[in-house]
């Protein structure tokens, strides 16, 4: 499975300067491991049944998480 931070150049965007990819050592992965509302078994966020956990600071909203959903994309 590819790594969502992980650009096509190989520059980890994972809150982390540097080349390939640190896996769990990734800050944004790590956030979204203290959501209350990520699987543990993948990337997936249970309160809006949608790959992708954002972070709990970035989904009180649906709205929220679907902005922050679109600037992971824009980067």
């Amino acid at each position: 499975m590819r790594c969502k931070f992980l650009s096509g150049d190989g520059v980890c965007e994972g809150k982390y300067e540097g080349y390939a990819c640190i896996g769990d050592h990734c800050t944004a992965v790590q956030e979204a491991k203290l959501c209350e509302y990520h699987e543990p078994t993948g990337d997936y966020c249970r309160k809006y049944s949608r790959f992708g956990c954002v972070g709990k600071h970035s989904c009180s909203t649906l709205e929220d998480y679907l902005e922050a959903v679109l600037e992971e994309e824009q980067a």
